[in-house]
């Protein structure tokens, strides 16, 4: 990853503190799996986005208007000692660090209490992330909660304000090295799922299809997931984040897959739905159909000025169209729906699209209007679980004038499937 990507990103904050104010990022915290054995580490995606550094028990101090130019970009990164690199290997130099991040001021986080408390007593106000990176109310205190905290009761009489308002707005609008990164990642994407179309059977399980992505991405420079895969036969399709995996594919079944490569933390998310034994069905083609018609109208509305809010009354009434068509609604009955509770929403339950980046369901809202830059899904499904089957399908979508389908060399046409399957 180019360290003048992180140059820039540091830059666009900072521009937005005043003279008088610093700011410090934390890490994201060691996730125990079990007993002393802990999850595979994931740094935080606001740390990502600023400093490119992967590693664990990193922090960041920004201070633009420090009169010291040592003081205006501070990178702490963990120091190890010999017994610790014969456990876990060696971790970044500081001359290593600095290079990946283009600060020239690297110090080991065992020392950063004794530098802020050398820094403290000229900025009057202190941004933080002030635990905002994590849902309060469903997740355990996170390390920005902790530090936070001690800050605060270090320091009482500064003023403190939240940083990841700021950081958020900055990260919904990517530079052309994250765009670059996200391609990177759509393409092992779609390696794994031509890979995939050559694989499925009847008689597969759900997590034989699983193994065979993670094993793809494994193979490309070991690139994890972007979130739990759902690899989903027949009816579980209906279950809109299934993640069990475990059920036998059987002949005639559709298969949901919802899955995406990750590149240095830039996340793809790819869907479609294929019949497991290579051929659509005529009821499955006309139900695929829809969706497919539902997905080419919809990017196309993926453009500067609109917002996910707008797009979704746009799709219901794409929805509600399509499921006259396939008799799952009466237009009679559609003219005296509730319009709060719209019928289409008994096949359709969630929305059309979020934005990605950094983490698959990045920041920005419903209301946040499309800029140039942002990238987001365009995911219409049809769910009919009387009828056996889900099908989804999911692109992702560079906003612009003309929107750009990042995913338009992925298979997603009946006869292309087919084919890839024979």
């Amino acid at each position: 990853m180019p360290n003048e990507l992180f140059v820039k990103n540091r830059k666009k904050l900072v521009d937005c503190f005043n003279p008088d104010e610093m700011a410090v990022i934390c890490p994201a915290g060691i996730s125990p799996r079990n007993g002393n054995q802990p999850y595979r580490y994931r740094q935080s995606s606001n740390l990502l986005y600023l400093t490119g550094v992967q590693q664990e028990d990193t922090y960041l101090l920004l201070y633009p208007g420090s009169s010291k130019k040592e003081w205006r970009e501070i990178l702490f990164i963990r120091y190890v000692s010999e017994e610790e690199i014969t456990w876990e290997g060696p971790k970044l130099s500081k001359k290593e660090a600095s290079e990946l991040t283009g600060i020239k001021n690297v110090q080991w986080t065992k020392d950063i209490w004794d530098i802020i408390h050398e820094i403290i007593c000229t900025p009057t106000g202190i941004y933080l992330e002030m635990g905002e990176e994590w849902p309060p109310k469903k997740s355990p205190s996170s390390l920005s909660y902790t530090f936070a905290r001690e800050m605060e009761e270090k320091f009482p009489s500064k003023r403190y304000e939240k940083v990841v308002p700021l950081i958020y707005r900055l990260r919904t609008v990517k530079e052309k090295e994250e765009i670059a990164m996200m391609k990177e990642a759509v393409e092992v994407t779609n390696k794994a799922f031509r890979h995939i179309l050559t694989v499925v059977e009847p008689g597969l399980f759900e997590y034989d299809i699983e193994a065979e992505i993670t094993g793809y991405f494994t193979k490309n420079k070991r690139s994890p997931h972007s979130y739990l895969p759902i690899v989903a036969g027949g009816n579980n399709a209906n279950v809109l984040h299934y993640n069990n995996n475990e059920s036998v594919l059987k002949k005639g079944d559709l298969l949901l897959l919802d899955f995406g490569a990750e590149n240095n933390g830039y996340a793809s998310d790819l869907s479609r739905t294929i019949p497991v034994s290579g051929k659509f069905s005529k009821r499955q083609k006309e139900v695929y159909s829809s969706v497919l018609r539902i997905l080419k109208q919809a990017k196309m509305l993926m453009i500067p000025g609109n917002t996910i809010e707008k797009l979704n009354l746009e799709v219901g009434k794409m929805m509600e169209e399509e499921m006259v068509r396939l008799k799952l609604l009466k237009l009679s009955d559609i003219k005296k729906q509730d319009n709060i509770r719209p019928l289409y929403k008994k096949y359709y339950p969630h929305g059309i699209s979020h934005f990605m980046g950094l983490d698959v369901h990045d920041c920005g809202t419903r209301e946040t209007p499309f800029e140039k830059g942002m990238v987001l899904s365009c995911e219409p499904g049809i769910y009919i679980p009387e009828e056996g089957f889900g099908i989804r399908l999911e692109n992702d979508i560079l906003v612009d004038k003309k929107p750009v389908d990042l995913m338009e060399k992925i298979p997603i046409e009946m006869e292309e499937i087919e084919e890839l399957m024979k």
